[in-house]
């Protein structure tokens, strides 16, 4: 039995299994990286600022993770067990690329600024998960299963990244952060107070945008989804001369 001294025996920085923080892991450590970077990107991810968010000293963090470089790919790993599988059913594949696009998005909106790893970070090779490789391959596979040609389904997967790294940073960080009132003016071409601060600005139809029916952030995304297959769709039917294929110009 611990002394009556009125002073905790507790290791100092580690976090009590009955508080409001679960018990300092490995997990635990990615958990809150994630939420950081996911807010305020890998500038703010520093050892001391993560120690401080998780309640505990840096010393406590070095008893599970090496270095900041090892949380880095931690990180990394995390953010691909987050994605979503890139295989669908030939028969169904339009239902496969709603899928596809749809759990995209929504390990997107749960990375935040993270989704600006690669540009921000290195990952250590020897560290990089297997599904980062296997990603790739498997949407490949699909897109030429479905009749693509390697070089459409390249084009293809690059605009599916684009579209949804583009959404997730442009339309879903802003709109999940931004109060329900304020949701509105996000869609609009040029924030309203823009424009009333230059009533003299020739701007009719950023104007008349602003008195459409608003659109949520979810219809602009299946927009998107629809765009995109009919993008495969024309793809598919477009003649196939014995030429080098679309990316090749």
């Amino acid at each position: 039995m611990a002394p009556a001294t009125g002073k905790s025996t507790r290791p100092r920085g580690r976090p009590r299994i009955d508080g409001p923080h679960p018990p300092l892991s490995r997990d635990t450590i990615t958990d809150a990286a994630l939420r950081l970077v996911a807010d305020e990107g890998f500038g703010a991810l520093t050892m001391r600022t993560l120690a401080q968010n998780l309640d505990v000293t840096v010393r406590a963090l070095y008893r599970h993770v090496a270095d900041r470089q090892e949380v880095v790919d931690l990180l990394a790993a995390r953010i691909i067990d987050l994605q979503a599988e890139h295989v669908f059913d030939v028969d169904d594949w339009r239902a496969g690329v709603r899928q596809l696009y749809r759990g995209t998005r929504e390990a997107y909106r749960r990375i935040g600024r993270g989704v600006l790893f690669a540009f921000d970070e290195t990952v250590t090779p020897s560290e990089l998960p297997e599904g980062r490789i296997l990603l790739p391959e498997q949407l490949l596979a699909s897109l030429t299963r479905i009749g693509l040609s390697l070089p459409d389904a390249l084009l293809w997967r690059q605009q599916f990244l684009t579209d949804v790294f583009g959404f997730a940073l442009l339309v879903d960080y802003r709109y999940d952060r931004t109060p329900d009132e304020l949701r509105v003016a996000l869609a609009a071409p040029v924030p309203p107070p823009w424009l009333d601060a230059h009533p003299d600005a020739v701007a009719p139809l950023a104007r008349e945008a602003l008195r459409l029916p608003p659109r949520s952030a979810d219809d602009l995304f299946e927009q998107t989804i629809a765009r995109a297959i009919r993008t495969i769709e024309a793809m598919r039917t477009a003649p196939r001369p014995d030429t080098p294929g679309i990316l090749d110009g």
